[in-house]
């Protein structure tokens, strides 16, 4: 039965992330259509995102009930290790070139925002295991795609020293896709949750492509700014040798 739940969870991710792919953001990080500018929009976002999900984690466990309470030892655990994480994405944008001392005390986007307040809601008014799909969609997503990412990327001029969050989030989170296996094992239990998990994977997939996508978005803002102003300097530049 156990097997059977994370294959069938398993299977409706990779179909949920054939839509991530091909979704506006991702779609252009693949087809290598963006520049460090909006890299760095995404790690901005990243971070805002990254630094609530400790915190989330171990929300859920106020509601687990029963058999659900042997999970909450391992959830804190968890947690405990993704504290920091935040300050990845931060030192990759330093990296990048960029300032970041007025990042965390700015505010997310609204897409942010709204994959946050989504992982609460799963959480505390619909089913709390249903908060196994956000956690397996963070946790597989760079796991089993964030080398096609960083190639991406390292194609568009971006140095591997800025890639430490996707890099960390590649390799080190080998060790959490055996602790989502756990967490399936003896959490999704029924049909009910099984479909609950799988509601949490579209969701969060949906929102979190919206997060990147918004990001680019702002980039292109930015780097259409930076454009403008290099064509004014070059501009007058060549009025005051005339």
């Amino acid at each position: 039965m156990e097997n059977s739940m994370f294959n069938k969870i398993y299977s409706h991710w990779e179909e949920v992330m054939k839509e991530v792919n091909t979704s506006k953001g991702f779609s252009r990080i693949l087809n290598k259509e963006i520049t460090s500018i909006h890299y760095a929009c995404i790690l901005e976002q990243i971070f805002h995102h990254t630094r609530e999900n400790p915190q989330i984690q171990t929300f859920a466990t106020a509601f687990f009930r029963g058999h659900q309470r042997t999970q909450i030892k391992p959830f804190y655990r968890h947690a405990i290790s993704e504290i920091g994480h935040d300050q990845l994405a931060l030192n990759d944008m330093k990296a990048l070139g960029f300032e970041t001392e007025h990042i965390p005390s700015s505010r997310p986007s609204n897409s942010t925002t709204a994959l946050l307040s989504y992982a609460f809601y799963q959480i505390q008014f619909r089913n709390p295991v249903g908060y196994l799909g956000y956690l397996f969609h963070l946790e597989y997503m760079p796991t089993h795609f964030g080398k096609d990412y960083m190639e991406a990327l390292e194609k568009v001029g971006v140095s591997k020293e800025a890639m430490s969050f996707i890099f960390d989030h590649h390799t080190i989170d080998q060790g959490h896709i055996k602790m989502m296996q756990g967490y399936i094992r003896e959490l999704v239990q029924t049909t009910d949750d099984l479909e609950e998990v799988k509601y949490a994977i579209e969701v969060t997939a949906k929102l979190y492509s919206d997060m990147v996508s918004d990001a680019i978005a702002k980039g292109d803002v930015l780097f259409e700014q930076a454009m403008n102003q290099k064509k004014e300097s070059f501009a007058m530049e060549r009025g005051s040798l005339q």
